[in-house]
């Protein structure tokens, strides 16, 4: 696991448009998601040069997963691995059941759902040097065959999970997802985002060095998280509960098939999805 470090929030006084919720990228929606958050992105361009010159980035921390000929392939967690469903939309006693509950412990109460840990614990348990812990817990649906994808995929790709949730919470859904640590080989989570008006968490591929971005590929169902390289996203569908989705089925094939023989990944994603290419057509029409 990589030692956590903070990345500082970007000043964006200027930020003047509402992004697109996650729930807007769903089949059938696409096209109406890609056309509007490009041209969000156009907006979000703008403060990146601010940030050229900072020096929180560290590809020394990850030397080691470039050392195999294997490439990086980085997960998000929420809406692309599992649905947590921290507003209980989905209550148990609905059709939906959960495929876990999810429990973890933080120093201060967070948006989460949370429960008195004095139900829950012993007095040794919930407390410690710093005061009473709080306990949390969370219902998850998982994404149909995601262990599957996760065994299958780690045997052609270094699997790193980078998250904009908190470790606590991350912690929690990755340890059940891979409980022997085997195929998941390290996390980043908030702090390691760039942070946006604290609306927009972007996952900047630079902290891995700018001359290993031909090696990594990030699977988001966000495409503000990669929006500083375009390029290396995989823009992957929503999920919330849905137990007929099949996007890590296809989502794997493309993988194998042309993100593991490739020189640069790049340039496949680009002749397959375009964004790089889209945002530069909308950029011309608006400058």
């Amino acid at each position: 696991m990589t030692e956590l470090y903070t990345i500082p929030e970007i000043e964006t006084n200027q930020l003047d448009f509402i992004p697109l919720s996650i729930c807007e990228n769903i089949a059938g929606n696409y096209d109406n998601y890609l056309r509007t958050t490009i041209s969000h992105i156009l907006k979000i361009k703008k403060f990146e040069k601010k940030n050229s010159d900072k020096d929180y980035f560290f590809p020394n921390k990850f030397e080691k997963y470039f050392k195999s000929n294997k490439k990086i392939l980085l997960l998000d967690l929420d809406e692309t691995l599992i649905h947590a469903d921290f507003f209980e939309e989905f209550p148990e006693k609905s059709e939906n059941k959960y495929d876990k509950i999810i429990s973890f412990y933080t120093e201060e109460p967070t948006n989460f759902i949370q429960e008195n840990t004095d139900n829950n614990t012993t007095d040794d348990e919930s407390k410690d040097d710093s005061g009473e812990k709080v306990l949390n817990k969370v219902g998850i649906f998982l994404r149909p065959k995601v262990q599957e994808f996760l065994k299958e995929i780690s045997k052609y790709f270094e699997i790193g999970i980078f998250t904009a949730s908190i470790p606590e919470y991350a912690d929690a859904v990755i340890n059940y997802l891979d409980p022997d640590e085997k195929l998941i080989k390290f996390r980043l989570y908030r702090n390691d985002c760039v942070n946006l008006e604290n609306v927009i968490k972007i996952k900047d591929l630079r902290i891995f060095g700018e001359n290993n971005l031909n090696r990594i590929v990030l699977l988001d169902n966000n495409i503000y998280s990669f929006s500083a390289q375009l390029s290396n996203g995989i823009l992957i569908n929503s999920f919330f509960c849905d137990k007929n989705d099949d996007e890590l089925a296809n989502v794997r094939k493309y993988l194998i098939d042309y993100i593991y023989p490739s020189d640069d990944v790049r340039k496949i994603n680009e002749q397959f999805f375009g964004f790089e290419t889209l945002f530069n057509e909308f950029s011309k029409l608006h400058f």
